[in-house]
């Protein structure tokens, strides 16, 4: 990490008392961990600041890690806010951000617009996680056994238990690090990786039935029902898309997946093709080959359909420019 840009950032996080931290809507176990990762820090660190972690979900997480914080306005309204793992503010799950004196960004995300205020945006990142472990770790922070376990799931996540890019050198010398403070491995993969035989069952429905495109897009689109008969709930089948990867000639792969509100969740993932473009047209963001949208309710599978054709022209031009 860029050690001007380590200080700049601890500077500003020593001069306010109160704290709040933030991440995007529907968050991964990325958004969780480097939320409530930086959180134990700052904690551990300052005891004698007010700091908080301002979410919901995945709650499946809370079983095994601390859970978020509820605060009033005006404990936002005195605090500095840190955005985690969110490109845009719009998109931030707690919308009483806008009420804190100032705000700054900690993100690996594409930025499609530029933030005004203080942000550390680097995509070189696997995880947001990493960079709030580098962060702590280039400015000797001390991390204890807790933060680091939270540190530990955003990375093993958003890297796809270190199989996705950019994972390089210095995510291994951080989860390293990690280690050397206590983090065990097995339970992590037992929660994460285990799964109920209902939700198995769920699983063979899911991938039984997916589409292919001309060229060679994968693609399934789920409403409530699908997963309603088997007793599931959104937030525990909106996160699959990587079920339907790593099928021969296929380099792009979506999954479309419709709540009970009437929005549909979709994320995209693709081998070498840039689809980040694609998210951005529909309103949504993320990383070169790992995307999300959310379509709101109204004509969202007509949408839902404009984004499987747009992807497959992507998928036959073969267009890997990591711009537009």
């Amino acid at each position: 990490m860029d050690k001007k840009i380590a200080k700049k950032l601890l500077k500003i996080i020593k001069q306010h008392d109160v704290i709040t931290i933030y991440g995007h809507i529907n968050p991964d176990c990325d958004c969780y961990g480097s939320s409530i990762g930086l959180r134990e820090i700052l904690r551990d660190n300052f005891p004698h600041k007010r700091i908080y972690a301002l979410g919901f979900g995945p709650a499946y997480v809370f079983e095994h890690f601390p859970n978020y914080d509820v605060v009033d306005d005006e404990t936002i309204a005195r605090s500095l806010a840190i955005i985690v793992d969110c490109s845009e503010i719009c998109r931030v799950s707690e919308q009483r951000i806008s009420l804190a004196k100032e705000i700054i960004k900690i993100d690996h995300h594409i930025e499609t617009n530029k933030y005004d205020g203080f942000s550390w945006v680097d995509t070189s990142y696997i995880a947001a996680a990493q960079m709030i472990a580098d962060f702590a770790f280039t400015t000797r922070l001390r991390v204890s056994k807790k933060a680091a376990e939270c540190l530990y799931l955003g990375i093993l996540t958003d890297s796809g238990r270190f199989r996705y890019s950019p994972t390089d050198g210095n995510t291994h010398r951080i989860v390293a690090r990690l280690y050397d403070l206590g983090v065990d491995p097995k339970p992590m993969f037992d929660m994460l990786y285990q799964s109920d035989a209902i939700y198995v069952k769920y699983q063979a429905h899911l991938v039984s039935q997916f589409l292919t495109t001309e060229h060679g897009v994968i693609y399934r689109f789920i409403d409530e029902p699908d997963y309603a008969q088997y007793g599931l709930t959104f937030d525990e089948v909106s996160k699959n898309v990587n079920m339907l990867g790593n099928i021969k000639g296929c380099p792009i792969w979506a999954l479309f997946t419709r709540s009970s509100e009437g929005f549909i969740r979709v994320e995209l993932r693709s081998k070498n093709l840039n689809i980040q473009q694609i998210a951005t047209k529909y309103g949504g963001g993320g990383h070169l080959h790992a995307s999300g949208i959310r379509i709101p309710q109204g004509n969202e599978w007509d949408v839902a359909r404009a984004i499987v054709a747009d992807l497959d022209e992507l998928a036959a031009k073969g267009d890997t420019n990591e711009q537009n």
